[in-house]
């Protein structure tokens, strides 16, 4: 089990382009992908979870590593990753046309866990079905009584926030191909 204390966490995500946590000291030394998604997955920090779909929301390329890391996972983290992985997916087909216009074009996010979970395949409904079944699958392995889907669509919210606030300092100038300068 990785253990890094939240701060350092906060400095990796925003190394990654998710700056919309606060904490952070800056003093956080290079985390790989697979070390970063799993740290995310196993701390407690609820907060942290939601930013994991961020993170995949904002870069679909790590979803290359997310099937190595799922299983050196405990169950719980397991969960947390399936859950937040799949909330990334659903809400991209979902907000396909905002994301691209933030983010340009970007590469889908296969369906790794719907089959799996017994949830709709990511296109029923442009993914609004699997979300909603997502919110409550999470619900039933959840210790606690949380509104899951809530979290899932306020980690969209934070994340196309940041992003409009990142390309009105682009004043007019093409945002997504500046991409580059901001993650």
């Amino acid at each position: 089990m990785l253990s890094l204390d939240r701060d350092n966490l906060v400095d990796a995500l925003k190394k990654y382009g998710i700056r919309f946590l606060a904490g952070g000291d800056e003093s956080t030394r290079e985390m790989s992908p697979p070390d970063l998604i799993r740290a995310l997955a196993e701390h407690r920090d609820a907060r942290l979870h939601l930013a994991l779909t961020s993170l995949f929301l904002a870069h679909p390329d790590l979803s290359a590593c997310v099937p190595e890391i799922v299983d050196l996972l405990t169950e719980k983290a397991r969960i947390e990753l399936e859950a937040r992985y799949m909330a990334a997916v659903y809400l991209q087909r979902m907000w396909k046309t905002r994301l691209g216009y933030y983010l340009g074009n970007f590469r889908e996010l296969p369906d790794y866990f719907s089959a799996a979970l017994r949830l709709p395949s990511a296109d029923e409904r442009f993914g609004k079905a699997g979300l909603d079944a997502l919110g409550e699958w999470h619900a039933q392995q959840s210790e606690f009584s949380y509104n899951h889907l809530a979290s899932y669509e306020k980690a969209l919210e934070l994340l196309i926030g940041q992003l409009k606030v990142e390309s009105r300092h682009w004043c007019g100038k093409d945002f997504a191909s500046n991409r580059s300068m901001w993650m």
